[in-house]
């Protein structure tokens, strides 16, 4: 079996394991659990071991290269692109609520209000800290790192398109989608796991951060109101939605644009990451897979992958029950 679809089982694996485990969180919770409770298993007994464990397997089985810590000034690069996935977070987010103004998104406005509620440091360690890693692992440091030798870019619109599928939201699936886009890039740049963490964990961070502020009345003396009255309140007509997309738009550019040519040229220039010889470490199943069809001459696809595609198939069919529920078609 060739690494992509050796990918493509992992991550039907993980999926599976996904599901599993939070069909199994949430049969222990069904008599009486807090907020704080689910989501703190949700990451820690549903995404470690459904995601980060599994590729750690993995990459070790298949003889991967460990990932180097990245240099200091790299970070900060990387902290800074994350601080411009917010503001192209939210440009999609009014996008999206322009489009679907007036239509009732009941599991958003559900997550939003129990966001709230959680506890500070349990809101961060679920969301800001553990998510970015687990995921990371697995879908740019596993995925993406195995399929990129097919075709780095059809690589990385897979590992987005399965990014924001995963998600289950498909409300908010461009901005899912868009924000697997940039990690990807970021990781095809660097080679390096880490800095995509870091643009994750700093695209999370402002949305905990941001959850709090809301939390304890920082704007317009809201104080004591909740996630529902807010989004009421901070909610324009389409109009000035679009337009605010659009100025949302221009800071994420101005952020996003030179900080990516700023990443790419110092790794071009000193040889890191992509612009860095192969070097496969000994024992590595990569080193001797062969890239291209012995009979044909042809480079060998990922497309081909039927495994990929039953994965996708069942994300597609899992998006379209949740959007059903979204919009209130099915209870």
């Amino acid at each position: 079996m060739r690494l992509n679809k050796r990918a493509s089982l992992l991550f039907l694996i993980c999926l599976t394991a996904y599901l599993l485990l939070s069909l199994a969180v949430s049969f222990l919770l069904r008599r009486g659990g807090s907020y704080d409770l689910t989501f703190l298993l949700s990451a820690v007994a549903v995404s470690l071991p459904a995601f980060f464990v599994p590729a750690l397997i993995f990459r070790r089985r298949e003889g991967f290269a460990r990932f180097k810590a990245p240099r200091f000034s790299h970070i900060m690069l990387c902290a800074a692109i994350g601080v411009g996935t917010v503001y192209l977070n939210q440009a999609l987010s009014m996008l999206n609520g322009a489009l679907l103004y007036n239509v009732d998104v009941e599991s958003n406005s559900i997550t939003a209000q129990t966001i709230a509620e959680l506890d500070p440091l349990n809101m961060l360690l679920s969301l800001a800290i553990i998510p970015p890693i687990s995921e990371e692992f697995l879908m740019r440091g596993t995925l993406l790192e195995s399929w990129r030798r097919y075709s780095p870019w059809g690589a990385a619109v897979v590992t987005a398109l399965l990014f924001a599928l995963l998600h289950t939201a498909p409300s908010s699936l461009l901005v899912y989608f868009a924000l697997g886009l940039l990690l990807a890039a970021v990781y095809l740049i660097t080679r390096n796991v880490w800095l995509s963490v870091t643009v994750h964990f700093v695209n999370n961070f402002f949305s905990v951060a941001a959850a709090l502020l809301l939390r304890f009345g920082a704007f317009a003396g809201l104080d004591g109101a909740d996630a529902g009255e807010i989004a009421e309140l901070m909610t324009g007509s389409p109009v000035s939605m679009l337009l605010a997309s659009m100025l949302y738009a221009g800071l994420a550019a101005a952020f996003l644009v030179p900080l990516f040519f700023a990443l790419r040229g110092i790794y071009r220039r000193n040889k890191l990451g992509a612009y860095s010889e192969e070097v496969y470490p000994e024992g590595s199943r990569i080193a001797v897979e062969p890239l291209y069809d012995p009979d044909t001459g042809e480079k060998l696809s990922m497309w081909s992958d039927p495994i990929l595609w039953v994965t996708l198939g069942l994300l597609i069919a899992l998006n379209v029950i949740a959007g059903l529920q979204e919009f209130g078609v099915i209870g």
